[in-house]
């Protein structure tokens, strides 16, 4: 891979992330703190895209070691 573009897409990354995080308005200030409401929530209503997005975090993993490890 070019060294030039992969410093470009870094940089390009991380100025997306910090205009995304500069914008988020507000403060964030829980009203509860109910455990149980977020664990119901979380392996009731949303456990398939939990399950889905540990499944893309894992193969992300595995991605970046196969990248990491290839010899140029």
């Amino acid at each position: 891979m070019n060294k030039a573009l992969a410093a470009v897409a870094s940089a390009l990354f991380f100025v997306v992330f910090t205009i995304e995080a500069v914008s988020i308005p507000g403060t964030f200030t829980p009203v509860t703190q109910d455990l149980t409401s977020i664990s119901v929530a979380l392996f009731n209503t949303y456990v398939v895209p939990f399950e889905l997005l540990s499944l893309i975090l894992v193969a992300g993993i595995i991605g970046m070691f196969y990248i990491a490890g290839r010899e140029e």
